[in-house]
């Protein structure tokens, strides 16, 4: 059973059209981010009219896309309306980010209101709960579930990781010390050769490029425990390339050991790509860092590569907000069912309630190591 969120018409108000009374259209409200170095926006101005046609209105926050060199004034010519943040967090029935905004201080969400983000939820455990004890229904853009063809076009992760990876291969090629390819400069003594590690999105774009620049590829389909068996390959490439993010709540596996990168050669380059707080696949690698490591090789820890290319993510980012929604929407109400194996996938709270099992264990876990109620 689909059931409409009736919860947001009680909010919409209604308007007159020849003398009945119409509810107005929902509100698309696409906030501008809070986090730092972030610099995609989650609607571009291209997308409006994809969200209208739906029977939605979109409202952007003040400056939201100026980082993705989007101003105000493209919004305003698509069509969208523009508004300060107190503004749009009061008047949008449903909030797109890519991250979760930042609110201001004693800020509650409107109940039925609706969040639509990037929201890796394993590491906001209590912001979902404080979400779902406010009723608001959060989706989670990172969750569409990869083995259904139906939620293809929602895969915000899978999409910004083809850029991740496009991105790391055209960075190992600038930071290496020749050219990739035969064609121009003399032919090198040898060729080039690349390895990547990893077989998600990112590793078959970074993959698909470095064959394009000239470069010998291989590529390692990972599978489970990862151990020292890479070390051989290591040695014998010119680049590497790690794209092997950690399945939800654990740390990135280590596939690069300081032992190995000791016999790869002078000038060879490393990026890892799947980086981050908890560390990431070459051991000692630094988030968002450039260092020479063992005989003079670069490693560069880049797990934040699509935000360097911010209107491209943007774009990426939009087509799948705007499949969600389109997959959501039925003339212009949002129906959420969380029988739907899609939605099921992807809704992290709803009803007042978390529904996303990993972040609720962790919720009763954490709750009663410190006694909580």
């Amino acid at each position: 059973m689909r059931l409409a969120l009736r919860e947001i018409h009680t909010e919409r108000g209604t308007r007159s059209e020849g003398g009945a009374a119409v509810m107005a259209p929902m509100i698309v409200g696409v906030c501008g981010e809070t986090a730092p170095g972030e610099r995609r926006v989650a609607l571009v101005p291209d997308a409006v009219g994809a969200v209208q046609a739906l029977g939605l209105e979109v409202l952007v926050e003040s400056g939201a896309g100026a980082a993705s060199g989007l101003p105000d004034l493209l919004y305003q010519q698509s069509g969208a309306q523009v508004a300060p943040r107190d503004e749009l967090l009061h008047r949008a029935d449903i909030l797109v980010g890519v991250r979760p905004p930042a609110f201001p201080a004693g800020h509650r969400f409107r109940h039925g209101q609706v969040l639509i983000a990037l929201l890796d939820p394993l590491r906001i455990p209590f912001d979902v709960r404080r979400w779902a004890d406010e009723g608001v229904t959060v989706i989670g853009l990172d969750l569409a579930p990869d083995t259904s063809v139906l939620a293809r076009p929602m895969d915000a992760v899978a999409s910004q990781a083809r850029l991740a990876g496009y991105k790391a291969a055209l960075l190992a090629a600038d930071r290496f010390g020749h050219p990739l390819s035969g064609t121009v400069v003399p032919a090198p003594p040898r060729a080039v050769r690349a390895l990547i590690l990893g077989s998600d999105a990112a590793a078959r774009q970074a993959a698909d490029i470095l064959r394009r620049l000239g470069a010998t590829v291989a590529v390692s389909d990972l599978v489970p425990p990862y151990g020292p068996r890479f070390s051989g390959l290591v040695a014998g490439a010119d680049i590497v390339i790690t794209t092997v993010r950690p399945r939800r709540g654990l740390r990135p596996p280590v596939l690069v050991t300081a032992r190995a990168m000791a016999g790869m050669r002078p000038g060879s380059v490393i990026i890892d790509t799947a980086v981050g707080p908890d560390g990431g696949n070459v051991e000692g690698v630094l988030p968002e860092s450039t260092t020479t490591v063992g005989p003079g090789v670069t490693l560069i820890g880049a797990g934040r590569l699509q935000e360097r290319i911010p209107q491209a993510a943007s774009a990426a980012y939009s087509h799948n907000v705007t499949a969600l929604l389109g997959h959501l929407v039925c003339d212009g109400e949002l129906m959420i069912d969380p029988a739907d194996p899609v939605q099921a996938a992807m809704l992290v709270t709803h009803g007042n309630m978390v529904l996303h099992t990993g972040v609720w264990q962790l919720i009763v876990e954490q709750t009663a190591v410190a006694g909580l109620p």
